[in-house]
């Protein structure tokens, strides 16, 4: 059993923006900002752990970035409408079209038999099995998340591009820090991303969900450890702190 993360401790910058559009988008990234103990508004001060060679040989190590071109396309890479996890993003598309089909949620069997008339249709047989093993990934997350206070009791989630969108905001921050760009450029993308949450999510509490989802799904391998239990400790922190963005800013702009 895992074991709880501790509360995450929720930081502004005062110089950093708070109410608006531009609030709105670094709120996107909120998650992330907040389980990094990062102030969550501003990309000035964001950093203290590292200098620009620090910065530049993460973004080597763990992005494969070397340079400013590579940062920004990576950064468009993350905004665009092509998910990171397509497995993932076709058998939730497929769960969504058949319960609009139904009208009304599906059970888990409906969905994965959904699945396996996806592949026959399409002569992809040889993705059947994958594709079924995220299904029962995916649900056994929606249970758990469920039980931790995240999803509401029969709720899903709709997308996991917001794993994709909440650290776009982040790696935003990451080119200045690294001396790729400069602040004004960076938060143009982070407005970007902003624009993106609203037109695939409707809450906050959606959003977060899309996010969790998306970072176990990729590095989590089921175990429900610390990339599990650090995003559901900076959810219930988001959701709660009478300070956060999330309780003070309108999801929809």
């Amino acid at each position: 059993m895992a074991v709880p993360a501790a509360s995450p401790r929720l930081t502004a910058d005062p110089r950093g923006h708070f109410f608006g559009p531009m609030a709105h988008a670094y709120a996107c990234g909120a998650q992330m900002a907040v389980t990094n103990e990062a102030p969550w508004n501003i990309v000035f001060g964001s950093c203290s752990c590292c200098g620009v060679a620090e910065k530049r040989e993460m973004l080597r190590e763990s992005w494969g970035v070397h340079d400013p071109a590579e940062w920004r396309a990576t950064l468009e890479g993350l905004l665009d409408e092509r998910s990171s996890d397509q497995g993932a993003t076709l058998v939730m598309d497929i769960r969504w079209q058949t319960a609009q089909w139904y009208r009304r949620p599906i059970d888990p069997a409906t969905w994965q038999a959904a699945v396996g008339d996806w592949c026959r249709r399409n002569g992809q047989a040889d993705i059947h099995a994958p594709l079924i093993e995220t299904v029962e990934r995916i649900l056994r997350y929606e249970a758990r998340l469920t039980a931790d206070g995240v999803l509401p009791y029969g709720a899903v989630i709709r997308d996991m591009i917001a794993y994709d969108f909440g650290r776009a905001v982040n790696f935003a921050r990451w080119g200045v820090h690294a001396e790729y760009t400069d602040p004004a450029t960076a938060e143009s993308f982070i407005l970007h991303a902003g624009v993106q949450s609203r037109r695939f999510y409707s809450s906050w509490a959606h959003l977060s969900a899309g996010y969790i989802l998306g970072r176990c799904l990729r590095f989590d391998e089921d175990e429900f450890g610390p990339y599990y239990t650090g995003p559901v400790a900076a959810h219930h922190a988001l959701m709660q702190d009478p300070q956060s963005p999330w309780l003070n800013i309108p999801f929809q702009m």
